[in-house]
């Protein structure tokens, strides 16, 4: 009978991992490899305590960035404007009337904008505060659209030329302030 060599290099590695892995569960792993195992183990647990604080601290930054970022779209509405918002001319169907008369300071700016022009005196009780605003409606055209406010309400509106406060009268409007 012959033999075959590639069955006896196959039954020689057959033994030797038999031997082998006899001799590992003899001796089991060394002290050195169990309290290495154990000090990464504990570094394993350290890390994911780390990788959850962490995690917290991302969802914090998120919501601090999306608050941030909602207060920023709230005041990039809020810039102050040239020209009304589109569609102001329904408000002002002539140069002296207005069908927006009576709205406070609050509507008439959700409704216009922030001006670029705004003359304020602030007294004690609301009532007597005066505020006027002056819009420049047209790119070409120096006309100007004056807000009077009493209190808290549009009083007046106006379309007329405005070259600018010096001069305008603006300021010497008895009617608008002393009463």
């Amino acid at each position: 009978m012959t033999k075959n060599p590639a069955y006896l290099v196959i039954i020689s590695v057959i033994l030797t991992a038999a031997v082998v892995w006899g001799l590992m569960g003899f001796f089991g792993p060394s002290n050195d490899t169990a309290a290495r195992i154990a000090e990464l183990e504990g570094d394993v647990q350290a890390l994911n305590s780390e990788n959850e604080r962490l995690n917290e601290l991302i969802t914090e930054r998120d919501e601090e960035i999306q608050d941030l970022q909602d207060e920023l779209a709230e005041l990039r509405g809020r810039e102050i404007r040239f020209q009304p918002k589109p569609g102001w001319e329904t408000y002002f169907p002539t140069h002296d009337t207005n069908t927006i008369t009576g709205q406070t300071v609050a509507a008439v700016e959700a409704l216009l904008g922030i001006p670029p022009v705004r003359i304020r005196s602030t007294a004690a009780t609301t009532p007597f505060n005066r505020e006027i605003w002056v819009f420049m409606p047209y790119l070409e055209d120096p006309t100007g659209l004056y807000l009077f406010f009493k209190g808290d309400q549009l009083w007046r509106s106006r379309l007329d030329e405005f070259t600018g406060i010096y001069g305008s009268g603006l300021l010497e409007n008895e009617e608008f302030w002393l009463n």
